[in-house]
């Protein structure tokens, strides 16, 4: 009798021991985490303050914190600069810290902001000294001029939505008149623009009627320039402004007309591509490429026809109303477009 009640009481004293040992084990095994919550992606006005705030950073010289701006896998295609494709925020930035090394006063002064979802264009205003070394291919380098410069800069960004980093950019400005600006190239440039906008217009996309019907009357014009059908100077308002930045001065509607058909004539196979397209209000975006075999002369620039093919970066933003192309910008780099001729 008691060796059994020993044996339930030692049965009990085990079973207790195995619960037990069940239960510190259940507590002390490791709990299922907690998804991490995404980060809320930012309003367009939001967005549009991020892209300011990189712009001071920019200006102020606060490198570290321009740095990061841009997200591990960025690229940028920097054709103006001498620097045709650059990957990764370190690279990046080195390359605007070389350009800063020739104007150390150098600034970005924002005109026209546009913004589409992930995507931001701006038109700025940039200005500087040039007091720094200026370098040049094969590790050459001459004396800073001391001479201003201010050109207007083309830039389309695309950003990753989630932590708000720049994911792709193209950033245009004429090489031809930076150097004409700084007394280095007797080739006409733009003149020194030293003031502009004292705030940016700032136009936030919707993705409306208005701006599908944009993008679809941009697309047929392209098509249409891109075959040099004639027709697409239609789609110009007769009042039509055209900033084009390789240009001295603006045209009027007559001029870019003569202007595009001595392209055609110097490129008989000239065509624009569009990487991307999009539009902001009255505002069509388009970042591509303008290709074509110089198989003719060019009388505007005295350029004799070379057989040479080019491929060059361009920005073009397009103000449309009513159907028509009331004002256009339009930035390339001219020294590059040159240099792929081999014209000296």
């Amino acid at each position: 009798m008691n060796k059994r009640t020993d044996k339930a009481k030692a049965a009990c004293v085990i079973g207790f021991a195995l619960a037990l040992g069940g239960l510190v084990s259940a507590c002390g095994s490791p709990q299922p985490k907690e998804s991490p919550v995404p980060p809320k992606p930012l309003t367009a006005e939001e967005r549009v303050r991020w892209y300011q705030t990189c712009w001071t950073d920019f200006n102020e010289k606060k490198w570290d914190d321009f740095k990061t701006c841009y997200a591990p896998i960025a690229t940028s295609q920097q054709p103006g600069q001498g620097k045709p494709y650059l990957t990764g925020p370190a690279e990046i930035l080195a390359a605007w810290q070389d350009f800063e090394k020739s104007f150390p006063d150098i600034r970005g002064e924002g005109q026209l902001i546009l913004i589409n979802g992930n995507h931001i264009a701006g038109i700025s205003l940039l200005k500087g000294t040039n007091t720094g070394l200026i370098f040049l291919p094969e590790n050459k380098q001459i004396s800073g001029t001391n001479k201003k410069i201010g050109l207007l800069f083309g830039h389309v960004v695309e950003i990753d939505p989630l932590v708000t980093k720049v994911l792709k950019e193209n950033v245009v400005m004429d090489g031809v008149t930076l150097e004409n600006q700084l007394g280095l190239l007797k080739m006409a440039g733009r003149p020194l623009l030293d003031t502009g906008a004292v705030m940016p217009a700032i136009v936030i996309g919707k993705n409306d009627d208005t701006e599908m019907k944009n993008i679809e009357a941009t697309k047929s014009w392209m098509e249409m320039w891109s075959k040099h059908d004639p027709a697409v100077f239609n789609v110009l308002a007769n009042d039509a402004v055209i900033h084009d930045i390789t240009r001295p001065k603006d045209m009027n509607k007559a001029e870019s007309v003569n202007s595009d058909k001595g392209l055609w004539e110097a490129f008989s196979d000239l065509k624009l591509a569009a990487s991307s397209m999009w539009a902001a209000g009255d505002y069509v975006v388009i970042a591509g490429t303008s290709d074509g075999t110089n198989d003719g002369d060019l009388p505007a620039v005295k350029l004799k026809k070379t057989g040479k093919k080019v491929s060059a970066p361009y920005i073009e933003i397009d103000r449309l109303r009513d159907d028509k192309i009331k004002e256009v910008w339009f930035f390339m780099d001219n020294a590059n477009f040159i240099s792929q001729l081999a014209v000296k």
